[in-house]
């Protein structure tokens, strides 16, 4: 009995003190609430180069370094070939169906060379595309970002960058087949509406200029979902993306895509690299094309 009474007082005395000195801090804190995923490890060039060696070859380009082209047969055309658009979380993304797919359309950048064909140069941010997007009387296009092109500054990419489909067929899985014969895209440009996505649309001189900044990356998220669903009749559903934990081909499912998307470090840090600097195990010397 004197126990009950002892625990009561300190109860009662306890209970006294809090309810004078105010509200009481305690030590659990919202950070307890969640758990913050760890960093990843940030890794170089070395990935790139060495994940796509199989599946072309690595050049020494002057003033860029290496960069890369694929070994397939002539009319590959970077985001049109063997793949297709998927809306994402992260606004429209490329989903392409080459095992290699993962890096050169969601890193770096791609160029033209007349003898070499398309050229990747790769680059340490992630994107669902590195595209100017546009439209033009019924038709969706899309062009790939050349290199040292400013996402934020206005660029019209020369016709034969252009890829073209009639704005319904916007959404489909084979989209390759439904793209508008390239000999017409010199036309078709010449009334082109570039698109670009920063949350507001701003018109100015006949360009509508849409832009969107996720994670200090900026990136040109597409059309409209609610225009795009009004031209091809239909809802567009839209899916997440998740990460593979290697490299892998993408991967998509009804609401998901899946993708190997690691975090590269800044080629200004690889360059200071002590030991090890990225470096493709095999590559050829860029050779200048002659043509007359």
């Amino acid at each position: 009995m004197k126990k009950i009474i002892a625990y009561c007082i300190i109860v009662f005395f306890t209970a006294t003190l809090v309810s004078c000195s105010g509200p009481v801090k305690t030590t659990v804190s919202v950070k307890e609430n969640f758990t913050t995923p760890a960093p990843q490890t940030e890794i170089t060039y070395q990935v790139f180069y060495d994940e796509l060696a199989p599946y072309g070859r690595w050049i020494t380009y002057p003033g860029y370094g290496y960069v890369w082209t694929p070994n397939i047969a002539i009319g590959f055309q970077p985001y049109s070939t063997n793949g297709h658009w998927a809306y994402s979380n992260a606004g429209w993304t490329w989903v392409s169906n080459y095992n290699w797919g993962w890096a050169p359309f969601h890193y770096g950048r791609w160029f033209f060379e007349e003898g070499y064909g398309w050229l990747w140069l790769p680059g340490h941010e992630w994107a669902p595309a590195w595209v100017t997007w546009g439209h033009s009387a019924g038709f969706y296009g899309w062009a790939p970002l050349a290199p040292r092109i400013d996402i934020n500054v206005g660029w019209n990419p020369p016709p034969h960058y252009w890829t073209f489909v009639p704005q319904e067929h916007m959404t489909k899985p084979n989209i390759e087949n439904y793209v508008v014969d390239r000999t017409t895209n010199i036309n078709i440009v010449k009334n082109i509406t570039i698109i670009n996505n920063h949350n507001t649309t701003i018109v100015n001189n006949n360009s509508t200029v849409i832009n969107n900044n996720i994670h200090n990356t900026v990136y040109n998220t597409g059309p409209h979902i609610t225009e795009v669903q009004k031209v091809v009749n239909n809802n567009i559903h839209q899916v997440t993306i998740n990460e593979h934990a290697k490299p892998a081909p993408t991967n998509i499912t009804n609401d998901n895509i899946t993708i190997y998307k690691p975090v590269i470090m800044h080629e200004d840090k690889q360059k200071q690299l002590p030991n090890n600097r990225p470096v493709p195990k095999n590559f050829e010397q860029y050779k200048q094309q002659h043509h007359g």
